[in-house]
């Protein structure tokens, strides 16, 4: 009905309706492709965890991501690892699992431990006196990962990179594996679930 012919008194039509309507669509369209965008960015569909820029982290940082299970370790001045908390005997148990955790600086066993251990620590890591243990099954590593008390599986790492902005990015969805064996501090095993 054209509302220049309609009779007077003749209802509307719902012209101003129709259009709000549309508008609010189009707003709520946007919405969503914006907080999909945000989504995808974020890396929640990915794996990947963003963090602080690179230069946040001192040489030596050692810090623990528990939301997704992982520490962020600073070797050198070019250098970050990513650590699994979780050891290869924990991954495998069925029972109760057990969490790498570091031992407390003031722990009665750290100072033995640093001295039984010394010659096995890996060499970039002269002078730290940061050990981790597992306390299900007794495994000690040092702050790369390298597995101390015996010959055997390290600690998994994740890949580490800077992004475009500078910050370090871990890739939690993907796991490198290694052992060692002898004077060998990295041999490369397959990753098993």
């Amino acid at each position: 009905m054209n509302p220049d012919t309609a009779p007077e008194g003749a209802p509307r039509p719902p012209l101003a309706l129709g259009c709000g309507a549309a508008a609010l669509g189009l707003a709520v369209l946007a919405l969503f492709g914006v907080c999909t965008v945000q989504y995808l960015e974020s890396g929640a569909n990915t794996g990947k965890v963003t963090l602080l820029p690179f230069e946040e982290y001192g040489v030596g940082a050692f810090e623990y991501q528990p939301e997704r299970h992982f520490y962020l370790v600073r070797l050198d001045s070019r250098t970050f690892i990513a650590l699994s908390d979780l050891d290869a005997a924990n991954r495998a148990a069925l029972g109760r699992r057990c969490r790498v955790a570091p031992i407390a600086s003031d722990d009665p066993s750290l100072p033995t431990l640093l001295e039984q251990f010394r010659s096995r620590i890996n060499p970039t890591l002269a002078g730290s006196t940061l050990l981790l243990r597992d306390d299900c099954f007794g495994a000690v590593y040092d702050a790369s990962g390298i597995r101390l008390d015996r010959d055997g599986r390290n600690l998994d790492r994740h890949p580490v990179t800077i992004d475009a902005q500078g910050r370090v990015v871990v890739d939690v969805s993907r796991r490198s594996c290694s052992e060692r064996s002898g004077s060998e501090l990295f041999v490369p095993v397959p990753c098993r679930e």
